[in-house]
C-alpha cells in the first residue's frame, strides 16, 4: 500500500535524497495495523540509516508490542532510559551493516 504524503514527507527530512525512494520502497512492505504511525515511528527510530529503517518495520511485524515500546513514550522508564535504549538496540543494527569491499 502506498505511504501517507506526510509520510514521505517525513522520509524526506529524515533521509538522504539518493535514499528516500528506497526507503518509501521499504515502508511499503510493511503490512499491519496502524500503517501510517508504524512507519513514521519506523523513520524516527531509523535516524535516516535505512538498514535500521528495515530492522525497525520487521520488528513491528515480529513483535508489536516491543516495537510500540520502543516507537513510544513509554511511563515505566525515564526518558534518559528509554533514549539509551534506542541508542543501544540501533547500535546493533549497525554491527549487522555490510562493508564495502576492502574495508575490513
Amino acid at each position: 500500500m502506498p505511504v501517507s504524503p506526510d509520510t514521505r514527507d517525513l522520509c524526506l527530512s529524515v533521509f538522504a535524497l539518493d535514499v528516500v525512494q528506497l526507503a518509501v520502497t521499504a515502508l511499503e512492505t510493511y503490512v499491519g495495523p496502524d500503517e501510517t504511525w508504524v512507519h513514521q515511528a519506523a523513520i524516527r527510530l531509523s535516524e535516516g540509516e535505512l538498514h535500521r529503517l528495515a530492522h525497525w518495520l520487521n520488528e513491528a511485524e515480529r513483535n508489536p508490542d516491543t516495537f510500540r515500546w520502543y516507537a513510544s513514550e513509554p511511563t515505566d522508564v525515564s526518558p534518559q532510559s528509554h533514549r539509551f535504549a534506542v541508542e543501544f538496540i540501533n547500535a546493533l543494527m549497525d554491527k549487522d551493516v555490510p562493508k564495502p569491499p576492502g574495508l575490513r
